[in-house]
Order: C-alpha cells, then sequence, then structure tokens
C-alpha cells in the first residue's frame, strides 16, 4: 500500500519498493536518512528508511517492507548518496541488509572539512542546514518512539529530513570547490565504509588476562604510593603506625606540593616536566605512581564495560573528523590510546581459529618531513635505506654510523621527532633529561646537519602567523581562527611547524582504509583497528599471508599517492594478540 502525501510517498509493499527502485535509478543523487529504534544495530532495528530526489522523497516502512533488496544495486551504485554521519545510516544497512551505501557524500565531513580545524560547537545537521541553508528543521520528534504505530508528525519529520540533503549538498559542494577541498573530502566520504565496517566488527578483550592485569598494575600502584610516602617526614604529633599516607592525597596538587616543601623543595607545579627537572626519589616515585593509577582508572577498571553482550566484543566509536589534523579520534571507549607495553596490548586477541594481521608505517611522518623539506641528507637517507635516527646521532655526536650508541640514537629519535612537533630547548631538554643550554646546543647541532628541514619549519609556522591557514600534501586545510590555539602566538606557531606532517600522515591514512578495505573486499578478514598509522585486521589463521601481502600493498599504494621523493616502507606483523 502506497500512501501519498505533498510531501513524501509512504511505502509499505514490495511492489512498490520496485518501482521506487526503479525511479531513484535515474537520479544524479539522493538523500538518505534513516529511523532506528536503537543507536546500534546490535541494540536495534531500522523503522524507516527515506530516500529524497528533488522531485519527490519516498519513505519505507522497513517493518512492513521487510526486505530491502530491490534496492540494493541503486544503494550501492549509481547516484550519489548524500547522508548526515552517514556512518550510521551505513552500519544499520551493512548489518541488517548487507548494503554497502556507495558512492557517497558526506554533509556532516563536508562541513567539518570546511571548518579547517577551527571546529563549529555543533554538526547536528539541524545546525549545519541552519548555517549553510539559513533555514530551521524541526527536531522535536527526534528522539520520538519509532518501533510503534507512526504518526503523521513523525513521517512529515522523517521524509524533511531526507528531502533536505540535497539542497544542503549542493551548497557544500559549491564551497569545497571554492576552496580547493575537492580532493580531501573525496578522501572522507571513500573511508565512511571501512570505518562503519570496523566499529561494527569491533574487537575482542581476552577478560581473563585483563583482570589479572588489573590486579598486577593495582598492586605495583599500591607499592609506588608507599615508595613515595615513605621519602617524607613523618608530620609531628602523629602516631608512627597513622603514618603520613592516610593523610596525604597523592592526587592532590596542593598536599604534594607541601609535601614536597617539607623535603626543601620549592615545585612551581606538579605537572611532569617540572617533575621530570628534580633530582629527588619522590619525584620519580610520584611519576611512577600516577602512571600506574591512570592505567587503572582510564584502562585497566572501565574497559570491560564496554564489552557488548550480545557479540562479546569491544565496539568503539572512531571520530572520522574532529581533529583538526585530520586524524582519527576514538571514545567509548578509546582503543587507540591503550599503553604500549606488551602486558597491555597481549590482552588484545583474535577469536579462536583467526589471527591478526598488524601492519604499519615505517617512520612516515619522518618520510613526510622529507618529502615537504626537501632537506637532501634527510630524502638521501630514506632513499638509500638508511636508519635517520642513527644517521641523526652520527651526525650530531661526530661518531661513526657503527660507533651509535642505544642511547645516543634514542636521543636523535626524541629530537627528530621533537623539533618536528615544535619543541624547544626546554621541553626536549627535560624529555633528554638534561640542562637547556645542552638542549639548546643538540637543537642548533641538528638544524646545522639539516638546514633545509629548520626553512621549513620556520617558514611554515611564519605562514601559519601571517595568512592564518596552511594545507597538507593533499590540500587539507586548516584555518587558525577564533580558538584557543590561535591566541597563543607560540602554541599556534608549534602546531603550524607539525599540521602539514601530522595532517598528510593522516591523509595517507585514510587513503589506507578505504584501499585496505578493497584489497581485502572478497576476503574473509575484517579491519578492527586504526591507530593513526598502523592497522589491525583479523582473519583465518590460513589467510594470514595472503591477507598481509595486500594490506601492505594498499598501505604502500595509499602513501605512494602523495609521497613522491622518498620511498614508502610498511611492516607487517602476524600474531593472535596485538602486539609485535
Amino acid at each position: 500500500m502506497e500512501e501519498r502525501t505533498q510531501d513524501y510517498r509512504l511505502v509499505t509493499t514490495a511492489e512498490d519498493l520496485a518501482a521506487v527502485a526503479k525511479t531513484l535509478q535515474s537520479a544524479e543523487a539522493i538523500g538518505v536518512d534513516i529511523e532506528t529504534t536503537a543507536l546500534s544495530p546490535h541494540d536495534g532495528g531500522m523503522r524507516l528508511l527515506q530516500l529524497a530526489t528533488p522531485e519527490e522523497t519516498f519513505v519505507i516502512d522497513v517493518f512492513e517492507v521487510g526486505d530491502l533488496s530491490p534496492l540494493t544495486e541503486v544503494l550501492e551504485g549509481g547516484p550519489i548518496k548524500v547522508g548526515h554521519n552517514l556512518k550510521f545510516d551505513y552500519q544499520f544497512l551493512h548489518a541488517v541488509y548487507g548494503i554497502s551505501l556507495s558512492p557517497l557524500f558526506d554533509t556532516m565531513l563536508a562541513a567539518q572539512v570546511l571548518d579547517g580545524g577551527n571546529y563549529a560547537a555543533s554538526y547536528s545537521l539541524e545546525a549545519v542546514v541552519e548555517r549553510y541553508l539559513d533555514e530551521s528543521l524541526d527536531k522535536s520528534q527526534q528522539r520520538s518512539d519509532w518501533s510503534g504505530e507512526l504518526s503523521r508528525g513523525q513521517l512529515e519529520y522523517a521524509a524533511r529530513d531526507a528531502a533536505i540533503l540535497l539542497p544542503l549538498r549542493e551548497r557544500l559542494a559549491e564551497a569545497l570547490e571554492a576552496e580547493e577541498l575537492g580532493f580531501v573530502s573525496k578522501i572522507e566520504f571513500a573511508a565512511v565504509a571501512s570505518i562503519a565496517e570496523m566499529e561494527l566488527a569491533g574487537i575482542k578483550l581476552d577478560l581473563q588476562r585483563w583482570k589479572e592485569l588489573e590486579r598486577v598494575v593495582r598492586e605495583r600502584r599500591d607499592r609506588a604510593a608507599l615508595e613515595l610516602e615513605s621519602h617524607f617526614p613523618e608530620p609531628e604529633g602523629v602516631l608512627p603506625l597513622e603514618g603520613l599516607g592516610p593523610r596525604l592525597n597523592l592526587n592532590s596538587p596542593q598536599q604534594i606540593t607541601d609535601a614536597f616543601r617539607s623535603l626543601g623543595i620549592e615545585l612551581p607545579d606538579t605537572k611532569v616536566w617540572t617533575l621530570l627537572k628534580v633530582e629527588h626519589p619522590a619525584a620519580e616515585a610520584l611519576l611512577r605512581y600516577r602512571e600506574l593509577q591512570k592505567k587503572l582508572g582510564t584502562y585497566l577498571e572501565t574497559y570491560p564495560k564496554f564489552i557488548h553482550k550480545k557479540t562479546g566484543r569491544i565496539h568503539a566509536n572512531f571520530l572520522q573528523c574532529r581533529v583538526p589534523t585530520g586524524r582519527l579520534a576514538c571514545a567509548a571507549p578509546n582503543i587507540q590510546q591503550i599503553p604500549h607495553e606488551d602486558e597491555f596490548r597481549r590482552c588484545f586477541v583474535a577469536e579462536d581459529g583467526n589471527t591478526l594481521v598488524i601492519a604499519d608505517y615505517s617512520q612516515i611522518e619522518l618520510r613526510i618531513l622529507a618529502e615537504v623539506s626537501e632537506d637532501p641528507a634527510f630524502v638521501g637517507a630514506f632513499q638509500r635505506g638508511m636508519d635517520l635516527h642513527r644517521l641523526t646521532a652520527a651526525t650530531m655526536y661526530n661518531v661513526s654510523m657503527d660507533e651509535v650508541t642505544k642511547d645516543q640514537r634514542s636521543a636523535a629519535k626524541r629530537i627528530n621527532f621533537g623539533l618536528m612537533y615544535g619543541r624547544g630547548a626546554r621541553s626536549l631538554s627535560a624529555q633528554l633529561g638534561t640542562d637547556e643550554d645542552r638542549g639548546r646546543q643538540l637543537i642548533d647541532e641538528y638544524f646545522a646537519n639539516y638546514p633545509k628541514v629548520q626553512r621549513f619549519l620556520q617558514r611554515t609556522a611564519n605562514r601559519a602567523t601571517r595568512d592564518r591557514t596552511l594545507r597538507t600534501l593533499a590540500g587539507r586545510v586548516r584555518k587558525f581562527g577564533n580558538d584557543p590555539v590561535a591566541d597563543d602566538r607560540g602554541a599556534m606557531r608549534r602546531e603550524a611547524m607539525n599540521y602539514p606532517i601530522q595532517g598528510a600522515s593522516a591523509d595517507i591514512a585514510k587513503l589506507a582504509l578505504s584501499y585496505i578495505r578493497r584489497e581485502l573486499k572478497d576476503t574473509d578478514a575484517r579491519l578492527i583497528n586504526s591507530i593513526h598509522d598502523e592497522f589491525v585486521v583479523e582473519c583465518a589463521e590460513e589467510l594470514a599471508p595472503e591477507v598481509s601481502e595486500k594490506t601492505r600493498q594498499a598501505m604502500t599504494r595509499a602513501g605512494e599517492k602523495l609521497l613522491k621523493k622518498v620511498p614508502v616502507e610498511v611492516e607487517v606483523e602476524v600474531s593472535r594478540e596485538w602486539r609485535k
């Protein structure tokens, strides 16, 4: 049965659905929106599918129609599918009906790309429509019950959300073209499917190992607390059995400052960089305590709560375009920032019979720095397959490559990355455990060996200060507008030095996401995590060699899309646990 109104056509039968598919096939673009009974396909289903052309809008009652297969061809090819936060729509259509939306234009991502890291307060459809079309959307029905009998108001609301997407896309597409952001927006749109499927797949946490690690880390934390307290004198008038411990809040900066004052040490603050410069075992003990406390509170005590009861896996939320550099962010929980120690990563495992293919780029940000600076020593080192950190150490410490010590290479590595992130002598010396004069000397020696790197970093910082915009190799823009960074000249210069590098790394990673998905499409393998320049794929054990090579090829091709002067290298490991 089909109901017609001036605003939409309600579709409730399979016969009408076939006719809708035929009508949609000739459209250039289709507005796509859905209404669901839950926020995840693991928890609920789809009630409505709204599809709009410039001429009319179809509201499909999925409960009544049931089978959406007549729409598969038009939704997986042909017209551009325009949606707002398409990752959400993609996941329901893919998980419930096996449909992979393509090609895509995501109005939320387009608005975020246009804002260039100077993000607005909201990227809801209502907010973006108001900014770009100067229209108001009534969202009062958004949280209504979509599982029962639907009202006329609900249907009209659903239809409007789909129809508004087409004029919104036109306005955004014009803006993207005017600001030369077409290539970057295509990178973002192409990555949606990979990210949506990665979230759906989730990652498995070995709960028994995790709980055992929690016990071990808690014992370490408690020992660190006792060691820290042992450095402070007992207060007068307190019985020895009471001690200072129960009276000292180790998480209170004021109490910590007072405790150090009792040792004759005046702390301006209790930040990491300050404590690193304090030559007293109490400072080391405090840093160790804080690190262990963070591991407990941030990871060990909270992550088991995110294991889904139906799937037995963690399904994190990847935020595609909310970091100024374009990097993926992650929440609920953040599985990108798991501590690097093997004891943590080995708790993330493959299902029985499966294994993990773990692939990451070799020094991708330094390769990008070589590309954009065109420093001959940098470029030459990568072209000759040399260890850049060892080369840097040899030139800075005036020794041969063979004579470079482990500590010298480690220091050179910190300098290579530190200067790329805009660090000065103060923070670099604290990280290296030396004084500021030595830190300044090391920086001078570094730039004497890589003068074009210095000129690139200074030129980039000056351009950001002057023009308030920067771009990556792919054209992604960073606009320094009304944000805290722009108000702090030093902070803006530091971010500016790093933005073209980390931004290009993000562009390559997102290209890699779409390329990996394409390579693995016909295999029994699935992306389960992306940590900036590292990707984790789960597959059957017997497929590991094939999946490894396909992943390597996809990542290499993504890197070579932007890097022309230096080679791209990808390192791949296979393990049942997430470690290398």
